[in-house]
């Protein structure tokens, strides 16, 4: 599920922004169960069929929720630095979205993801983003060499992630700077090669 692009003409953006604030209010006060087409249009004031036009499917409008929430923008770590260093960046960036509005959305639709197909696809289009770039660091560090060419990646991206996922997800606790910095150390130290 992409995101949807966005519109050129000043009316159609005018609406799909007063839907998503809608959305965004629902979804604020009742949850991500209050979040569907009909309800989204009765709190915008458009007709049901304006709300399908923007997103087919319930997952759509939770995706599209959760990037505005989190602003999905996972910083990019400096190619020119180490490993180490990129995978700091980018788990601080992570650890700060889901300490954020996008902690909170990503927590209610977990819950509603183990009954509805919708969510669920949201949630697997969301993990491609922060986990997919973590994997392609790990992957660049292996190929040049900085980590065993043995580690096996998906299993260090679950370690490194993990623990901020049950932090937030379970616990409702944030991840601060410092704990992502002995995390990395931690679990990327026994996988590194020496210089």
């Amino acid at each position: 599920m992409p995101p949807m692009p966005e519109p050129t003409n000043p009316q159609v953006r005018r609406t799909r922004r007063l839907m998503l604030e809608a959305a965004h209010r629902l979804l604020s006060e009742h949850g991500p169960a209050a979040v569907t087409h009909l309800r989204i249009a009765e709190e915008a004031g458009v007709s049901r069929a304006t709300v399908y036009r923007h997103w087919p499917d319930r997952g759509s409008i939770l995706l599209d929720l959760l990037r505005r929430g989190t602003e999905l923008r996972i910083a990019s770590p400096p190619p020119e630095t180490d490993l180490v260093t990129q995978v700091t960046i980018l788990l601080r960036s992570f650890a700060a979205i889901l300490s954020g509005e996008g902690g909170r959305t990503l927590a209610a639709m977990v819950g509603l993801a183990e009954w509805d197909e919708d969510v669920s696809a949201a949630l697997r289009q969301m993990a491609t983003i922060g986990p997919g770039m973590l994997a392609d660091l790990l992957r660049r560090g292996v190929a040049g060499g900085e980590l065993d060419p043995s580690v096996d990646v998906p299993l260090l991206v679950d370690r490194l992630i993990g623990p901020l996922y049950l932090r937030r997800l379970l616990y409702h606790e944030p991840f601060d700077d410092e704990e992502v910095d002995r995390l990395v150390a931690a679990t990327l130290g026994p996988s590194l090669r020496p210089t």
